[in-house]
């Protein structure tokens, strides 16, 4: 065998092993998408948080939004969601919920912090309302509600 014909030989066998670790890694990915146990985010017992967002909704606007906050962050802790604060857990389930209903919790989120970090801001009750059903919004995506 000629020394050309031994490397095109080792390159022909460099694709074929690497064909064959990638068709494994991806079926070893779908193996694990189908059968891994799915995230549960009905962390409340039934009726439980149907219960606790009425309450909400009868708050004060500001406290409404803070408290609906805090609410959705104990939503993701008790369903295992890592990360160091809120913000690094939603950024976790971004792939599970559709981008709109994503980027409304961001936005309520904003508005909470600006509540609670600036002096003298304020929200009126239209706005409270949406920005809770934004919160709402997600939670139901995320499967929240299910136990309800």
């Amino acid at each position: 065998m000629s020394k050309y014909q031994h490397k095109k030989k080792r390159n022909v066998d460099g694709i074929g092993s690497s064909f064959f670790g990638l068709l494994e890694r991806g079926v070893e990915r779908l193996f694990e998408r189908v059968f891994r146990p799915k995230a549960t985010f009905a962390v409340f017992s039934r009726g439980e948080l149907t219960q606790l967002w009425q309450g909400m909704e009868a708050m004060e606007p500001r406290l409404a939004i803070i408290e609906a906050d805090k609410l959705v962050d104990t939503v993701l802790k008790k369903a295992g969601v890592e990360g160091e604060s809120f913000a690094d857990r939603l950024r976790k389930v971004e792939k599970l919920v559709d981008r709109n209903i994503y980027n409304g919790m961001w936005e309520a989120h904003k508005a909470r912090n600006e509540l609670v970090h600036e002096i003298n801001h304020s929200v009126d009750v239209s706005k409270s309302h949406v920005l809770l059903a934004k919160m709402k919004d997600f939670l139901t995506a995320l499967g929240a509600f299910k136990n309800d």
